[in-house]
């Protein structure tokens, strides 16, 4: 009979732990900036015609084509990220003649924000093919295996907001870097 102390168990459970983050880590790292990462939103974003269109950009585009015209602030909630950075997208997509800016009717202080046929025409574009993609790379998963994937990430997301909103000052924290190396 063999006797496992609890000092044992916590070791092997914190090896484990340790080496399911590396794993996470890797993965998260290869879907951000791995060359069939890169592929794919190359394949996703760019139209022979007008280029490639920034990530950032597409998105800001999906969100004015799903909620139709926006004021600049909701766009800014909506992408999570700074009234800069939403001006700056704004106006890559304004240039690119995606989408135009015009004063809110019940607000002249507020700008909106609003998709034009061409922008119509490139998320179109943009969302048949994420469509098609998603179709071939779920293909490799059994049904239940697609329902469990949209399970996990959708929990996997919610957990970075929750760290996103509980995090500090990342100069606060443990360096954690090579957890997911």
């Amino acid at each position: 009979m063999t006797v496992t102390s609890s000092h044992d168990s916590d070791v092997k459970s914190t090896h484990v732990d340790e080496e399911i983050r590396r794993r996470v880590g890797r993965a998260w790292r290869s879907m951000r900036r791995g060359a069939g990462a890169v592929k794919v939103r190359e394949y996703f974003y760019t139209s022979p015609e007008s280029g490639p269109l920034d990530l950032a950009l597409a998105d800001a585009l999906s969100l004015i084509c799903l909620n139709g015209p926006l004021r600049m602030g909701e766009l800014a909630d909506a992408m999570r990220i700074t009234p800069a950075s939403t001006t700056r997208a704004v106006n890559c997509l304004v240039e690119k003649g995606l989408v135009t800016r015009t004063r809110d009717d019940e607000d002249q202080r507020s700008i909106q924000v609003e998709v034009t046929p061409a922008g119509e025409e490139r998320y179109a574009q943009i969302s048949a093919r994420i469509q098609s993609g998603l179709t071939l790379m779920l293909s490799e998963f059994t049904e239940a295996e697609q329902v469990q994937l949209a399970d996990y990430l959708e929990r996997f997301v919610a957990s970075i907001d929750n760290l996103a909103e509980s995090a500090g000052d990342p100069s606060d924290g443990p360096d954690t870097a090579n957890d997911t190396e």
